[in-house]
């Protein structure tokens, strides 16, 4: 699996909320009790295509402090 190059490139939203959300996605996937990873399929690609395909929902919250 890779991650749509026209997808990633063509994203008009706020690229820093973006990058921090996927951080976060690729944490949760990571840390689940056995997560499997596919074969040739990386935790990191597998983040990027759930975000761009909208099957992860993240939101920015002015002024909410850092988890």
């Amino acid at each position: 699996m890779q991650v749509s190059l026209d997808k990633l490139l063509s994203f008009n939203g706020n690229k820093y909320v973006f990058s921090k959300a996927a951080m976060k996605t690729i944490e949760k996937i990571a840390n689940v009790k056995g997560y499997k990873e596919e074969e040739n399929q990386k935790i990191v690609i597998k983040a990027l295509n759930l975000m761009l395909e909208e099957k992860v929902k993240f939101e920015y919250i002015a002024g909410k402090a850092e988890e």
